[in-house]
């Protein structure tokens, strides 16, 4: 993913000299004279005039304005642009990514005139400096598989190089290009690939997990196929660059990840760094606030408040929506919200479906009812508009709905993935499971078939028995996986073993004191698992406990564990308490969205859907499972009691 990010460390760079402000706008005096002026401030006639070339054709310079550079830049030319029909300095500004002033500088009749279709303006662009000059910062774009993108005018690349590089017609680039009349190094120019029938494998359908590979010394695309067992077509059909230039060492392509690279810990992936795609935003959010509660003169609202708390749900997580569609629009993302009070009715639900139309939305966020998530898949299945599901879950999901809780199921995988991963001949790895987790109970046995098991079909287990599975000469590593509190008030008990291991350890011994404790006597190094830290655990087990434990859990959330940033920072000083769970869910899944449709610029493709990515509380990574329409999250944590009561999330690899 760093490819993409230097593409956008380049437009910025680009326009750097511009904002930087490198110029001064001067007003003419009746007695100046261009050589005067250029003597004034140390400059050559001839910078004088590249930046004001219409000064050799004035006769009176009275009242005018005209730029002058504060030091010489052989690094600043400039863009000769006719002006399109409807056309303004704003729409302009935000294609070049220069200020209107900035425009107006360089041409100075607009400070008097508003501008007009088919005029000729002069925009700023600043040349690569010596050492960029032979950078392609094209290559992941040419690599790439976007449709429409913005390609970066490189030093001494002319027109016909731009049209062969993506097979595009003249007719076509200028068509995109209207205002364009010669391309000038350093200029962004629109590029739109034609479309192809498919040849051969559709990529699409393969649902392949992907990694970055750098071209080594001497590779072939023989050798390649070979090695990740895969045919030449489905590299091409990944790579646009390989069929059009062939295979190059150092180039970066993309290629399906190898089997054992799957055990790896995914990536976060920052999105804020990858925004690209600035057209509006469409959202619909749907959500049960049944505002016809609060009409009436005997209305308490208070007491409504107090009372109802899916309303309490509902306005949490709208606040939480609002506030991601503000920090969106800090990044020049801007949204259209369409809110829809659903009442918890189903029939109010076939109204709302049945008298407004979602075709352009790009995304819908709920909603939160059952009954009514059944109307809305139903109805907008044909339109395979997203629906992301924000609090609930539905089974057996179209392909269009996205379950954005995690599925229990897959923290199991999860902590099945990460013991195995880690774990060696030192670990005596035991499961104690109880009547409530026979599908993890086999789960456990089938991918560790070697480890002790205990299921428990009563509402307590006894010390001794988890004492007699246990070994004193390796680290004992007990998953235990129940929701009774009879079973987890056994925790101490295995804290009690464990204790005198940490009594007895050497460098725990200067720390502690000397005199005898319970359990000296015994000695096991203990460490504890589950994959659900449910109330069997929170209500019963006390964190000194956890924390000696090293309590390792999964979990879909972190609000128990919550860190404070910018976001929470601001909430607290604005309304004088912490955000609810549920403004921070709202927040995080509607700037995921966002984010994932500026990168994008769609959701109905993988490239959108598949990045992990974390916010205040949540992660989000969309996959189909196997044999499944719908999308699920995959953003699961992996958090860690650590000594002193501080807690880790201990798979937060960040890309």
């Amino acid at each position: 993913m760093h490819i993409k990010r230097s593409v956008y460390i380049l437009v910025f760079f680009i326009s750097g000299f511009i904002h930087a402000q490198n110029y001064v706008i001067y007003n003419v005096q009746p007695e100046d004279t261009p050589k005067s002026i250029a003597q004034a401030y140390a400059i050559s006639l001839d910078e004088l005039y590249r930046f004001n070339p219409d000064l050799k054709n004035v006769k009176s310079l009275d009242n005018q304005k005209i730029v002058i550079p504060k030091k010489s830049s052989n690094n600043l030319s400039f863009v000769r642009y006719r002006v399109k029909t409807k056309e303004t300095l704003y729409s302009i500004s935000r294609t070049y990514n220069v200020s209107i002033e900035d425009i107006k500088a360089f041409n100075p009749q607009l400070y008097q005139k508003e501008l007009q279709a088919g005029e000729v303006i002069r925009i700023p662009a600043y040349k690569l400096p010596e050492e960029y000059q032979n950078v392609d910062f094209n290559e992941s774009i040419k690599n790439s598989n976007f449709s429409a993108f913005r390609h970066i005018v490189l030093p001494n690349e002319r027109k016909s190089d731009i049209l062969q590089k993506y097979d595009i017609s003249a007719k076509d680039f200028d068509s995109l290009n209207e205002g364009i009349i010669e391309i000038q190094s350093g200029q962004l120019v629109k590029i739109v690939r034609p479309e192809k029938e498919n040849e051969g494998v559709d990529i699409a359908s393969l649902d392949m997990a992907l990694q970055f590979y750098k071209v080594p010394k001497k590779q072939t695309l023989y050798s390649l196929s070979k090695e990740f067992k895969i045919s030449e077509e489905i590299i091409y059909r990944l790579n646009p660059i390989v069929r059009a230039e062939g295979l190059k060492e150092g180039t970066i392509i993309k290629l399906p990840e190898r089997i054992e690279a799957l055990n790896q810990a995914e990536k976060i992936v920052d999105l804020e760094s990858r925004v690209q795609n600035f057209n509006d935003k469409n959202l619909a959010l749907l959500l049960p606030f049944s505002l016809q509660n609060f009409e009436g003169d005997s209305v308490k609202p208070k007491q409504i408040l107090r009372k109802d708390e899916l309303l309490n749900v509902s306005l949490d997580f709208y606040e939480g929506v609002k506030l991601a569609i503000k920090k969106a629009k800090s990044l020049g993302i801007y949204t259209d919200l369409k809110v829809y009070d659903t009442k918890r009715n189903p029939k109010v639900m076939d109204s709302i479906l049945m008298f407004n139309s979602f075709s352009d939305r790009d995304a819908i966020i709920g909603p939160i009812i059952n009954p009514n998530i059944l109307k809305v898949t139903e109805k907008l299945a044909d339109e395979k508009i997203p629906v992301f599901l924000p609090i609930t879950k539905l089974d057996d999901s179209p392909s269009h709905v996205f379950n954005t809780i995690p599925d229990s199921n897959r923290q199991t995988e999860t902590l099945i993935t990460f013991i195995d991963s880690i774990v060696t001949e030192k670990q005596n790895l035991i499961f104690i499971t109880d009547s409530t987790a026979i599908d993890k109970h086999e789960k456990y046995k089938y991918s560790f078939p070697q480890a002790k098991f205990l299921k428990i079909r009563k509402t307590y287990v006894e010390a001794e028995e988890i004492e007699n599975l246990l070994e004193k000469d390796k680290e004992n590593w007990v998953v235990l996986e129940t929701n009774q509190i009879g079973i987890s008030e056994k925790v101490k008990s295995l804290n009690r073993f464990n204790e005198g291991f940490i009594r007895t350890d050497p460098e725990a011994k200067e720390k502690e004191t000397k005199e005898p404790v319970p359990g000296d006597s015994i000695q096991f190094d203990i460490r504890l698992f589950t994959s659900d830290r449910n109330k069997a655990f929170t209500n019963v087990v006390e964190n000194k406990d956890l924390s000696n434990l090293k309590f390792t859990y999964t979990a879909i959330s972190t609000y128990d564990i919550l860190e404070s940033n910018d976001i929470i920072e601001e909430y607290i000083r604005k309304n004088g308490h912490v955000p609810t769970r549920y403004t921070l869910r709202g927040f995080d899944l509607t700037y995921d969205i966002l984010l994932r449709l500026a990168y994008e610029g769609t959701l109905r493709k993988e490239e959108a859907l598949s990045p992990l990515t974390e916010y205040n509380e949540n992660r989000f990574g969309y996959k189909k499972p196997f044999m499944s329409d719908a999308y699920e999250n995959t953003g699961i944590f992996i958090i860690q009691y650590k000594p002193d009561f501080e807690v880790e999330i201990i798979n937060s690899n960040r890309n």
